[in-house]
């Protein structure tokens, strides 16, 4: 009896040492696919459709001189550029969006519209760079230090 008893013991003493144990979580890991992103976007010509008011409007505020440094401008344009013509960070959907967005009719304006952005960027940019070569050439080299000191923070 002793013999038939021990290894009965045993068998339920596994038995319920297992049952009291989780079985380990896995982790399960869904992998959206670059179609699926792009989907979730919409229609690549809608798009542009949609955003073409916002950006004329945009581009007269850029004519008007509105914007007085490169940094003001690029911070606008990319708020402007928000929604459905923003990138993602997912290089291979932004790229085949990007590819989409070209096929549209209408995706000259888009692109006319960031030549502009991009040409008064630099503009803004050299106007910058001159008014510090000017002041630094009234001040000498005190404020030149003084200038890069506050444009550090």
């Amino acid at each position: 009896m002793k013999k038939t008893l021990l290894p009965l013991i045993a068998i339920v003493a596994i038995g319920c040492s297992s049952s009291l144990e989780s079985p380990p979580e896995v982790e399960v890991v869904v992998e959206t696919t670059v179609e699926e992103i792009n989907a979730e976007r919409g229609d690549p010509c809608d798009c542009i459709e949609s955003k073409i008011e916002v950006i004329d409007a945009f581009i007269a505020e850029v004519h008007e001189g509105k914007f007085s440094t490169s940094e003001l401008l690029n911070k606008a344009f990319s708020a402007t550029m928000d929604g459905c013509l923003a990138t993602l960070g997912h290089v291979e959907a932004d790229l085949a969006w990007s590819q989409q967005l070209k096929e549209c009719e209408s995706f000259s304006t888009i692109r006319d519209a960031m030549i502009e952005v991009k040409n008064q960027v630099m503009l803004l940019k050299d106007n910058e760079q001159n008014e510090f070569v000017d002041d630094i050439d009234e001040g000498g080299s005190t404020e030149v230090l003084d200038k890069l000191k506050e444009s550090a923070h």
